[in-house]
């Protein structure tokens, strides 16, 4: 139904093409002083280019009680649909419309009244996305990231588990960015990562790596894209 390796092409082609468009502009800071906020338009732009429909900020489709708010609910960062238009079908919005609909004239036909049109939460990618740095600045100035490791095992392991509670998701990748001295640092970084959450028993498959050049500017030359597939429906 979906391939991660065209995915991570994609995210990874994205990264580059953001690394030339700053260098064509001579501008100060690179690719690696963005952080995820900065991040997922880029990447989100680039996939929808490529004729995949792609959701921001998306509402998980499990929620944690019934006819939520919609401020009460867990948002995934990016959501794939097959369908450039990019319509998901909300289970929770399905439902309040159907709970609207009971006691009045249209009750009999309440079901088909509600239901909406566009790809079902199981047929889409669910990716939560985060960046790291080995390099990074704080208050402006470039220095090696205390919070590395944290950052590299810690920050996906926790989408890790967001993404394998959701029952209604079959398709899902915990996603890391990461920016560092080298290739060789970046996969070596990457697979410890994998083995601390194989240590943790996370629900994941084989990661999925693809690497590009940055240009160095405050010690990061590569960026790393690390799609991690997520086992779904566990509690």
């Amino acid at each position: 139904m979906w391939s991660i390796d065209q995915i991570a092409d994609l995210m990874a082609e994205s990264v580059w093409l953001e690394n030339l468009r700053l260098r064509a502009e001579d501008a100060v800071a690179g690719i690696d002083a963005l952080d995820e906020t900065a991040l997922h338009p880029i990447i989100a732009r680039h996939l929808a280019l490529s004729g995949l429909g792609v959701l921001r900020e998306q509402h998980f489709p499990t929620p944690k009680r019934d006819r939520p708010r919609n401020s009460e609910r867990e948002r995934c960062d990016l959501v794939l649909t097959h369908d450039p238009a990019g319509v998901l079908i909300d289970p929770v919005e399905i439902e309040r419309r159907e709970h609207e609909l009971t006691g009045t004239l249209f009750a009999p036909v309440a079901n088909k009244a509600a239901a909406l049109v566009g790809t079902a939460p199981e047929d889409a990618l669910w990716i939560e996305l985060k960046v790291c740095g080995q390099y990074e600045f704080v208050a402006g100035v470039p220095i090696p990231n205390t919070a590395y490791t944290t950052g590299v095992i810690r920050g996906p392991a926790t989408d890790i588990r967001k993404l394998a509670r959701e029952r209604a998701i079959q398709f899902a990748a915990a996603t890391l960015i990461l920016f560092a001295i080298d290739e060789s640092t970046a996969k070596h970084d990457l697979q410890i990562a994998t083995h601390k959450w194989l240590d943790q028993s996370l629900p994941i498959r084989e990661p999925i790596m693809r690497f590009t050049p940055i240009d160095e500017r405050i010690g990061n030359s590569v960026a790393a894209v690390c799609m991690v597939p997520v086992r779904p429906n566990l509690d």
